[in-house]
């Protein structure tokens, strides 16, 4: 089903967004500034002053650039509506018209579906985890039959 609504809305909109990787991800960078602020606090005062802010400097700067990707998986969704598929993958969006759409599937052991396109693009949905189980099955069937009844 949907991340957001348990159905389709009148205007035919559903949203689907990923649970367990948003999850994840949450309790990740927390977990790591957490770590990162607990050693450096608890570090005997002879070796914190061994570190010069540059090192300390690319150190916040990893966590960063983690905390984006993570940020960018969380905020992956697919939006079903009337008009079409309108897919971000993190920092990336894709809209797309129902007629240009061929197919939606997991491929074997796939962590997202693949959308197939009639110019022969491959997107990966990845508000679409394999990982949330039943939820990720019943959007994609839910997709498919969009699919479906644009074609006819």
């Amino acid at each position: 089903m949907s991340g957001e609504t348990p159905g389709a809305a009148a205007d035919g909109r559903r949203v689907f967004r990923p649970v367990g990787p948003r999850v994840v991800g949450i309790v990740a960078i927390v977990c790591l500034w957490v770590l990162f602020f607990a050693i450096a606090l608890t570090l005997p005062a002879e070796v914190r002053a061994q570190f010069t802010w540059p090192q300390t400097a690319t150190l916040a700067l990893f966590l960063l650039a983690f905390d984006a990707a993570m940020w960018g998986i969380g905020r992956s969704r697919v939006i079903a509506d009337n008009d079409g598929l309108h897919v971000r993958n993190g920092y990336r969006n894709h809209d797309l018209r129902w007629s240009e759409i061929v197919d939606v599937a997991y491929s074997s052991g796939a962590p997202w579906p693949v959308l197939a396109t009639r110019d022969d693009r491959r997107i990966m949905m990845m508000g679409i985890p394999a990982s949330d189980g039943p939820r990720a099955r019943d959007a994609v069937w839910y997709l498919r039959e969009r699919i479906l009844d644009a074609g006819r």
